[in-house]
């Protein structure tokens, strides 16, 4: 896959479609939750999980190591721990943040 196809659907990931959401949409969702004191850093760690999310899942699929599975999972954990609380949804965070990192060492 060229990198131009690449970046095609990491804007995708990103922005989203017609009929689905993308990956700042979800955020903004997501910081709802967040406490005022919080919400920045928060937002800085959604920035940096997605990009490496959205990154490696644009990759051609033979390649990569995230699938469309795992990003699902994902994100109906983030939903999940933002209706348990701001302390539920920092956890989740750096939870999902390690196994990706564990993923793609």
């Amino acid at each position: 896959m060229s990198v131009k196809n690449e970046q095609e659907w990491f804007n995708k990931f990103y922005e989203g479609t017609f009929l689905i959401k993308g990956w700042k949409d979800r955020m903004k969702e997501i910081l709802r939750a967040a406490h005022p004191e919080n919400k920045e850093e928060m937002r800085k760690s959604l920035d940096s999980l997605g990009e490496k999310i959205g990154r490696e899942w644009a990759k051609d699929n033979s390649v990569r190591r995230i699938d469309t599975a795992m990003m699902k999972q994902w994100g109906e954990e983030l939903i999940a721990a933002k209706g348990k609380g701001a302390d539920a949804l920092n956890e989740n965070i750096d939870k999902i943040d390690a196994q990706v990192n564990k993923i793609l060492s």
